[in-house]
């Protein structure tokens, strides 16, 4: 029997992981690299200000341009909370939506929720605890977003080649595994971002989980060689691993290596450190987003479909 295809609910999500990975976590991580995290002391209110404010260049004359960041990050969760919105009464008021949709879409907006809170916690209390929380929260956002996506994608229910059993659950396994250390590592991640963490315990977690992520990509490549959408997905994965790693060494160089003295001026050392600091940042959400959408694939589409 055809699965219905419900349309909007799968374009919200996409559109959710976009805009959350490309606006609300992009700025966000802009943030934490400039240190401009308490440009804005206030909330709701924007230093007296609307939220709505568009005059970038008078916020900046007024209260700087870390300001600006910080308005703008605003802005952007501001949007993403209200797409998630949408879908989640998409979920909720569309006739026929499976029970395990309507909650995982219900689930993304409470986590949604919370963030604000958790936003508004770490701005009124300057909590550094609170700030890494509300970082790892964005990635649960991303996780869960693209789940949906691949949930409601049209060919999600479309039969499978079969392949080998012990293939399968092996991949299976690897593929949690990774996603796990995914986690803690974006914790300790977040912790080293706010200073609150050390290097070496953040190094020790990112070759672990990037040796396994490796191990994953040449499993899924080997074992599933004739299915194009995860040979694709392991292949984006291992592009997508290797520039973060390439940002990662380039940020330790920079901030913390031989090449911390090596910028004609501090406002050019601190531009770049921002920007190698927020590309790697943003790669491992990608990295995230990739390795969730290969898990998808791999545990509930081929080993549903593997010989038993």
């Amino acid at each position: 029997m055809e699965q219905p295809y419900f349309r909007w609910l799968h374009r919200l999500a996409v559109i959710g992981v976009v805009v959350t990975i490309g606006l609300t976590i992009g700025i966000g991580g802009t943030i934490t690299s400039a240190e401009v995290g308490m440009a804005y002391p206030t909330w709701p209110d924007i230093n007296g200000g609307s939220l709505f404010s568009i005059f970038y260049g008078k916020l900046a004359d007024t209260f700087g341009l870390g300001s600006v960041v910080e308005h703008t990050h605003r802005q952007a969760a501001s949007l993403t909370g209200l797409i998630i919105l949408l879908l989640a009464g998409s979920a909720l008021f569309t006739r026929g939506v499976p029970k395990k949709l309507r909650l995982l879409a219900v689930s993304c907006l409470l986590i949604v929720i919370a963030q604000g809170l958790l936003g508004a916690s770490r701005v009124l209390e300057n909590a550094y605890l609170v700030a890494i929380l509300h970082a790892v929260g964005a990635q649960l956002v991303v996780l869960l977003l693209v789940i949906l996506a691949k949930q409601t994608a049209p060919d999600w229910h479309r039969p499978v080649e079969y392949f080998s059993l012990p293939a399968v659950q092996r991949i299976r396994l690897w593929s949690s595994i990774a996603l796990v250390l995914l986690f803690i590592n974006l914790f300790t991640a977040a912790s080293l971002r706010h200073k609150q963490g050390a290097f070496e315990g953040h190094l020790i977690l990112a070759i672990t989980t990037a040796s396994v992520i490796l191990y994953l990509i040449r499993q899924a490549l080997t074992a599933f060689r004739g299915h194009k959408r995860i040979t694709l997905l392991a292949r984006s994965l291992a592009h997508i691993l290797g520039t973060q790693l390439a940002l990662g060494a380039a940020a330790w160089a920079f901030l913390l290596g031989p090449l911390v003295g090596s910028f004609p001026d501090e406002d050019t050392r601190f531009l770049a450190q921002s920007f190698l600091a927020t590309g790697h940042l943003l790669c491992g959400v990608l990295v995230l987003a990739v390795t969730t959408a290969l898990w998808m694939e791999i545990y509930f589409r081929i080993g549903s479909g593997a010989r038993r």
